[in-house]
């Protein structure tokens, strides 16, 4: 069961939708809400005769913190009246240093939520920021939401993008209290690779049996990429089943190469239409 999420505001415009989002899954599971709120402060520094300008900052810091404690309690006004289980933990931390000091609130929890990356710009770059911190720093399962609507729960049918990796069992294990509330699901593979040490005889078939011992209703997928991008092959799939959620292994290349060379995580990402849950 997820019982606790975690919705870190990051400063980009995809906040919002987010917390509409974590407001509405919240609801629908019955879970408590932590809304991590930031107050990021420029970094002081020791000048070349070593005095620090701390006492150049303190009426910056002062405008930021009382600039922070207006947007608290504009949130607070929000939760309060969404009739969930919430509360709003307040957080500075150094220019720098975001979303580190903040990932460890993710390692309490059940699920964080991230809003995607917006347009190219501070947006984009930020919203990776967070993902790539909570997916990597926190232990625990990060849903990504699209930045400008809302996504809408309950969740109906989901599907799985099943490729038999430690990140992909990681996901799909991550997912199963989402999944279990799913009146369908579909375990898809794209141009599965068959062998002992891939996908076996039957690409999907086993993991779709474990799942249906877990009281899912599974269809097993095999799509043909026809030499499209995997995450595009995938998102179709999603549109044409009308999916309210995706489930995928995060980064299962090294993080660099997807970077340099790009990947499924990455394209995900960027092309995002609907939530996916992301485990790594």
């Amino acid at each position: 069961m997820v019982h606790d999420i975690l919705l870190p505001v990051t400063g980009t415009s995809g906040d919002a939708a987010a917390l509409t989002d974590a407001i509405a899954l919240a609801s629908d599971l019955g879970a408590h809400l932590s809304v991590l709120h930031v107050v990021n402060l420029p970094t002081p520094y020791i000048g070349p005769l070593g005095v620090s300008n701390d006492y150049l900052l303190a009426d910056l810091y002062a405008e930021l913190r009382r600039q922070g404690d207006e947007d608290a309690a504009k949130l607070r006004t929000r939760l309060a009246r969404e009739g969930v289980s919430w509360e709003l933990r307040r957080v500075e931390t150094i220019m720098g240093d975001v979303p580190r000091p903040l990932t460890m609130h993710g390692r309490y929890v059940d699920l964080s939520v991230v809003p995607g990356p917006g347009a190219a710009g501070v947006d984009r770059d930020r919203a990776f920021l967070f993902f790539n911190g909570f997916l990597f720093d926190s232990g625990r399962p990060v849903l990504v939401v699209p930045p400008r609507n809302p996504a809408g729960f309950p969740m109906r049918h989901a599907v799985v993008a099943w490729q038999p990796t430690r990140e992909g069992a990681r996901a799909l294990h991550d997912a199963l209290p989402l999944l279990q509330r799913c009146r369908s699901v579909d375990v898809v593979t794209v141009d599965p690779k068959v062998g002992a040490s891939r996908h076996g005889e039957e690409p999907g078939a086993d993991i779709a049996t474990h799942l249906a011992r877990h009281g899912l209703r599974v269809n097993v997928v095999t799509l043909a990429g026809g030499g499209a991008p995997v995450a595009a092959v995938l998102l179709r799939h999603c549109a044409e089943t009308g999916a309210d959620l995706l489930v995928c292994g995060g980064y299962g290349h090294a993080r660099a190469r997807e970077w340099v060379l790009g990947g499924v995580t990455l394209d995900l990402l960027e092309t995002l239409t609907l939530p996916v849950l992301f485990s790594h």
